[in-house]
């Protein structure tokens, strides 16, 4: 029995590995070096069984996937969206005035499609 589980477990960690490197391939995943990828790895590792186990509870209304951040700690990924990012135009901590201050006549409505200023929703990434 104990062969058994160490060759499943073995196959299993050939298979994610497997499944690690054609991620990586996927999404251009390249690392630094071999210790920077053993920690993507298990990062990896430790999202793939999440997902698995979240998904087969089947109590959601929706299932996880693996996609691009699936070597990000919640952490890592939470910082990678919500940190904010002072513009580098902005010389100084004097803002410029706000060129239409002084404008008093404007229309009550404004459909903005019509103008060309609204687009689609998009990944706009970090």
């Amino acid at each position: 029995m104990w062969v058994s589980q160490t060759t499943s477990c073995a196959l299993h960690d050939v298979a994610l590995k497997e499944r690690h490197e054609q991620w990586m391939v996927r999404y251009g995943r390249v690392y630094k070096d071999d210790v920077e990828k053993m920690t993507r790895y298990k990062i990896f590792n430790d999202n793939v069984e999440y997902i698995e186990s979240f998904n087969n509870v089947g109590t959601h209304t929706y299932t996880l996937r693996i996609n691009e951040f699936a070597d990000m700690t919640k952490e890592e990924f939470k910082a990678s969206r919500t940190r904010y990012k002072r513009s580098s135009n902005l010389k100084s901590s004097k803002l410029a005035s706000f060129k239409y201050e002084n404008v008093t006549v404007v229309p009550t409505t404004m459909d903005w499609r019509l103008k060309g200023a609204v687009t689609p929703i998009k990944d706009q990434g970090q």
